[in-house]
């Protein structure tokens, strides 16, 4: 096996692990919770010792328990410190990205610093680079989804009352279905598809309210961006065409 795509293989799974605790096993009341009492909140730190936890387990590098305790520590802190800021798109953004620093230290703590001059355009389509494929999807689906609904915020009161009742949750899952079916359409050059998808939404901009049908479309396509971003930079890190 060739060492640095085990190292990328490594990387992938500690993302994986914190996408795993911070938008899949963390549910909206104990994101609540962590803001409405800050650093007493036990949330905090049931939180914290997960996203450790999973990143132990996954990472397969059990010799290193005192650099995964420093993890969890610093994983505490950032979102201790978050919980004093307002949950909004900026400090969403920020909190995402010290976390994946965070990450990007401690892969580099185990694998050596010189792996972060080696890039990641060596990797092949295998066993490992089924991990990366897993954290494609994971992000598009979950993180990408609270990504959208901050951005969409600012005019979500705007659109209140001018429509209809709909389906509970419905617009989350199809929010995610889009994503996970544009994802895999990037990954196998099937463009034309997209096309097709972008079209059968569009239908929302001549059936509803001009608020509501605005309010869709720039959640569709910031949600089509994202998922088309994503699906270039897994292509890339794979480097090879379905």
């Amino acid at each position: 096996m060739d060492p640095s795509i085990f190292d990328i293989s490594l990387l992938a799974r500690l993302i994986l692990a914190h996408l795993l605790a911070d938008f899949v096993f963390q549910t909206r009341s104990m994101v609540d919770d962590r803001f409405e009492n800050r650093w007493l909140s036990h949330w905090l730190y049931i939180h914290g010792l997960l996203a450790g936890l999973l990143a132990y387990l996954l990472s397969g590098h059990y010799a290193y328990t005192g650099l995964f305790i420093a993890y969890t520590i610093v994983h505490i802190l950032i979102d201790g410190f978050k919980s004093t800021r307002n949950d909004d798109l900026k400090w969403f953004v920020l909190d995402q990205t010290v976390h994946m620093i965070t990450i990007i230290a401690l892969w580099s703590a185990i694998t050596g610093p010189e792996i972060l001059l080696t890039g990641l355009r060596s990797a092949t389509l295998n066993i490992e680079n089924v991990w990366i494929l897993v954290v494609a999807y994971t992000i598009a689906i979950w993180p990408s989804g609270i990504l959208i609904g901050k951005f969409t915020e600012p005019w979500h009161q705007e659109k209140d009352g001018t429509e209809g009742e709909g389906l509970p949750n419905a617009g989350l899952w199809i929010g995610r279905l889009e994503r996970f079916l544009l994802l895999t359409f990037v990954l196998l050059s099937q463009y034309q598809a997209i096309g097709l998808l972008v079209t059968a939404k569009s239908i929302f901009r001549f059936t509803t309210d001009r608020k509501v049908s605005e309010y869709i479309l720039i959640g569709t396509f910031l949600s089509f961006t994202i998922a088309v971003l994503v699906g270039i930079v897994t292509k890339w890190i794979i480097g090879s065409d379905f």
